[in-house]
C-alpha cells in the first residue's frame, strides 16, 4: 500500500496587516510588467525549511522533532528593504527582506536544522536569507537597474513588523491557479 504524501514546508505565518502592505508594494512595482508572477497576499509567508513530499509516517516524526527543539523567546521581526535573488545576474525571485529579528531567525533556522538532520530529514544546508517573496520571474530579467533607479531597493524602508510566536507546519497543494497553503499545525517558538 502507498502511503499518502503530502508537499510541506515550515514557515512563519504573517499578519493580514502585513500582507496587505506587501500586496500594496507589488502594485506599485507593476512597472515590472507582466513577465513576473506575484505571490498572492493570503499566501505570504515567512519559509524556514521547504521539506518537499513527505508521507503521513514522516510528517508525525516531524511533529517530535519540532517539538524536540531548543525554545526561543518570541522576538519582533521587521519586514523591510527589497531584494533578489540570486544577488548577481537576472533576477528570478524579488522579495522583501527583514532587519529586525534577523539574528533571533537565522538562530531559530540553525536549531531546527539541526533537529531535522537528528531526525533523519533530508534538508538542503545553505546561507539563510530570511526574507519574504513577492514574486518569481517567468523568465530571469535583468531589472535591478529598473529597481535602483526607482529607489525601490532602500533596506531602511520598513513594510510593518510582527511578533514570531510559533512555527507553522504548511501544506502546499500545487493547482493550476496557483498553490493553495492549509496549516497543518503551529509549535511555539
Amino acid at each position: 500500500m502507498k502511503l499518502k504524501k503530502m508537499r510541506v514546508f515550515l514557515a512563519l505565518e504573517l499578519p493580514a496587516a502585513l500582507r496587505e502592505q506587501l500586496g500594496e508594494l507589488q502594485g506599485r512595482l507593476s512597472f515590472l510588467g507582466r513577465g513576473i508572477k506575484w505571490v498572492k497576499e493570503e499566501n505570504m509567508h515567512l519559509t524556514l525549511y521547504f521539506l518537499g513530499d513527505l508521507n503521513t509516517e514522516k510528517i508525525q516524526g516531524l511533529y517530535s522533532c519540532i517539538e524536540d527543539t531548543p525554545r526561543l523567546k518570541s522576538f519582533r521581526v521587521d519586514v523591510s528593504g527589497l531584494g533578489y535573488f540570486p544577488p548577481r545576474g537576472k533576477i528570478r525571485v524579488l522579495w522583501a527582506g527583514v532587519s529586525t529579528g534577523s539574528l533571533k531567525l537565522q538562530s531559530l533556522y540553525t536549531y531546527l536544522g539541526d533537529a531535522l538532520q537528528k531526525h533523519g530529514f533530508y534538508i538542503q544546508r545553505r546561507s539563510f536569507i530570511p526574507h519574504v517573496t513577492l514574486g518569481r520571474f517567468r523568465t530571469p530579467m535583468a531589472v535591478s537597474s529598473e529597481l535602483q533607479a526607482g529607489g525601490h531597493l532602500q533596506p531602511e524602508t520598513l513594510y510593518g513588523s510582527f511578533v514570531a510566536r510559533e512555527i507553522a507546519l504548511v501544506q502546499s497543494v500545487l493547482t493550476p491557479a496557483g498553490p493553495i497553503y492549509k496549516v497543518l499545525r503551529r509549535f511555539p517558538i
